[in-house]
């Protein structure tokens, strides 16, 4: 039999470089949409909502992942094991730990803001928001709280050789139970609103806009999917050093693309200033704008509600107070 401590070569295949530059590039980019997102609530609208501060701590935790898994890099996350040194295979072992917790913190943030601007949003929905928020916060801190004790001593989870005696608890079907009750949050809270969007009065842009977004949050729950394969193939490797990549830059693409749809709807007051004939039908102020809020002589508080997130439900002929849309009958 072959032994898995092959001899190293002069060229060590390294996939931490490429785990790094993947990670960074996708969580930069939903570090500039978020950054877009508090200048449009803050500045524009200056209503500046829980959901806002959520999504800047999940943004902020985001980056601190990044930041875990490139000093994972540099004790060898992305080598095999046989080319790790004793002395940098359980600082590896124990970032790739540290970043299992981090991602489920930055995962239940994210739904959790997605939920709060629902509340915002859409208070036909209240209720079942509420309860889908509670069932997020129970779940997240119940994944962290097994994730850190999943063995006894904990040290042992990353250590194994430390200890003549220790117990875990079987790995793989609790990988397979987090993952997957994480996809059917990601597609219930996709969904929660659905019944809501479909029967706004948008013209045919909007509309595409909307599925849009949708299809943005459908691209996160496939990369979920992805990562529930890689962390199962993870925890039955026997070269794990090897094989993060795969739940590391999947996990990361699934962050970022859920932080980025998560806040489009929020950074369109900028938008609207930046770019203001890329929706003509939202800022006409002789047209339909006239008829709904009056001339464009209004003060800034005119201004700012005018340009308020999701602002093409303003087209419909509900009426819309601050940040809630009433649906009427259909409340």
């Amino acid at each position: 039999m072959e032994s898995i401590f092959q001899p190293r070569s002069e060229e060590v295949d390294n996939r931490g470089p490429p785990l790094l530059i993947i990670n960074g590039a996708v969580t930069g980019v939903a570090a500039i949409v978020v950054a877009l997102r508090i200048i449009s609530r803050a500045l524009v609208v200056k209503r500046f909502g829980l959901d806002d501060w959520t999504i800047t701590a999940a943004t902020i935790t985001a980056i601190l992942n990044v930041a875990v898994a490139g000093l994972g890099v540099k004790y060898g996350t992305g080598k095999h094991k046989w080319d790790l040194s004793k002395a940098d295979a359980v600082p590896a072992a124990k970032l790739r730990y540290v970043t299992h917790i981090i991602y489920t913190v930055i995962s239940g943030l994210i739904k959790l803001s997605i939920c709060l601007l629902y509340l915002r949003l859409f208070p036909n929905i209240r209720r079942t928001t509420l309860g889908t928020i509670a069932f997020i916060t129970a779940m997240s801190i119940a994944i962290i709280l097994a994730t850190i004790f999943q063995c006894s001593p904990i040290d042992a989870v990353y250590n194994i050789t430390k200890y003549e005696n220790y117990s875990c608890f079987p790995s793989i079907p609790f990988w397979y139970a987090t993952a997957a009750l994480s996809l059917v949050t990601d597609i219930w809270i996709l969904l929660l609103p659905i019944k809501t969007i479909l029967g706004l009065q948008v013209g045919t842009k909007k509309r595409f806009v909307l599925i849009g977004l949708l299809s943005m949050g459908a691209f996160a729950c496939i990369a979920s999917i992805i990562r529930m394969v890689y962390i199962v193939k993870l925890y039955q490797s026997s070269d794990p050093s090897w094989d993060t990549f795969g739940v590391s830059v999947s996990s990361g693409i699934e962050v970022a693309i859920a932080i980025i749809a998560s806040s489009i709807p929020s950074i369109k007051p900028i938008v609207d200033i930046l770019f203001p004939r890329l929706f003509p039908t939202v800022n006409a102020s002789h047209t339909a704008g006239d008829r709904m809020y009056g001339d464009s002589s209004k003060p800034v508080s005119h201004f700012r509600r005018q340009h308020e997130d999701m602002s093409l439900v303003q087209l419909t002929a509900k009426e819309y107070h601050g940040d809630e849309i009433e649906m009427g009958t259909q409340r």
